[in-house]
């Protein structure tokens, strides 16, 4: 009967019912107070369940898994809905309402009282599913509860669960954040040593604050590991890796490693490309500011079109040809197709012609993924 009023039935009204016959049985056994748990945090009542939750254990009855992974994973979104906003009433207009506002004083309680319920089951021998412990720990990385984090984390370290990999992901991603940026190298080496693959996000996280942290020698060595192990670096791994190089006025390096970026397909951030535009300057490498210039061009271009964004595409081109830049064949052929494609040929043909007295020569397609 409890199982049926608590698991079964969706709408909330027999909850009070299922209470009224639980508070009836003089000894409930573990699936009677599992199926109540189960039922109040189904509909919303997560403190009565955390009351009838501290009566097991008066009792010492520990809960099915099943009901621990509810409770917690309740206790996770309740805490992440209490962060996220607050109801606030406003009364001074002729027809009241309530606005939800960001809950600044929310001091993560609801996430701390799965902590707890979190270390009572597990000294007694239950504990969550491997994607409930996650949330737990995600929950605590964003609230700076750091060191809480990485309490529940060793526990999972030390009995080798199926979590591990995404767990250490979290933690050191959270270590960043904080700047113990050291706490987080030794385990990213830990990782390696379990024959775990870093996710992507792992190496930007290092990467990123190593480079912010002017660490160059060590952030350069995560960037071969990563090329090693065949994870493939994103716009973000660069970015970080270039502004690092241009705080510590390697201009070649900085060069360099943007030219792989345009290679590569991607638009740099305007501030990423003013940065190293800059150092080639101060530095006397007037050429290839230039050349920089150019092929930055013709990768917006190429994007521009890519996209169908033809106003930006025409914007372009025109700002091209007045600064004396030519096209290369790939972009020239996608201009035209975007243009034709979208019946406005004739518009195209101005910019063309007006190209063809152009007798700068063209620079030679570096990235046809634009």
């Amino acid at each position: 009967m409890l199982y049926v009023l608590c698991k079964k039935e969706t709408s909330g009204e027999f909850i009070d019912v299922a209470l009224m016959i639980f508070r009836r049985i003089e000894s409930p056994d573990v699936y009677s107070y599992s199926n109540i748990l189960v039922g109040l945090c189904k509909f919303g009542r997560v403190e009565g369940a955390i009351e009838v939750f501290h009566e097991m254990c008066r009792a010492n009855l520990v809960p099915t898994r099943s009901a621990v992974n509810v409770l917690i994973g309740e206790l996770c979104k309740m805490n992440t809905d209490e962060e996220c906003s607050g109801k606030v009433r406003v009364t001074n207009f002729r027809r009241p309402f309530t606005i939800l506002v960001p809950n600044v004083g929310s001091k993560g309680t609801a996430i701390m009282a799965a902590t707890q319920i979190f270390w009572s089951t597990g000294d007694l021998g239950v504990l969550p599913s491997p994607f409930v412990i996650n949330q737990m720990i995600s929950e605590l990385c964003r609230l700076r509860k750091i060191d809480e984090a990485i309490e529940i984390f060793r526990l999972v370290e030390e009995r080798k669960l199926n979590c591990l990999g995404e767990s250490y992901t979290l933690v050191i991603q959270a270590l960043c954040e904080v700047r113990r940026v050291q706490e987080a190298c030794k385990l990213f080496e830990q990782m390696l040593s379990q024959d775990l693959k870093p996710k992507l996000g792992v190496y930007n996280s290092l990467i990123c604050m190593l480079c912010k942290l002017g660490n160059l020698e060590k952030a350069e060595r995560l960037f071969e590991i990563m090329n090693k192990r065949r994870c493939e670096a994103d716009n973000v791994t660069y970015t970080a890796l270039i502004h690092g190089y241009g705080w510590a006025r390697n201009w070649e390096a900085a060069y360099g490693l943007l030219i792989e970026m345009l290679k590569m397909g991607w638009c740099p951030h305007f501030h990423t490309y003013s940065l190293v535009d800059k150092l080639l300057k101060e530095h006397g490498q007037i050429d290839l500011a230039l050349k920089l210039a150019r092929k930055l061009e013709i990768q917006l271009l190429h994007k521009y079109c890519k996209a169908g964004r033809l106003e930006a595409a025409y914007e372009k081109f025109s700002s091209m040809l007045e600064k004396g830049f030519s096209l290369p064949v790939y972009t020239r052929d996608a201009f035209e197709r975007a243009f034709k494609k979208a019946g406005k040929w004739e518009i195209a043909c101005q910019l063309l012609k007006k190209s063809d007295h152009i007798s700068e020569p063209t620079i030679e397609p570096e990235s046809r993924g634009g």
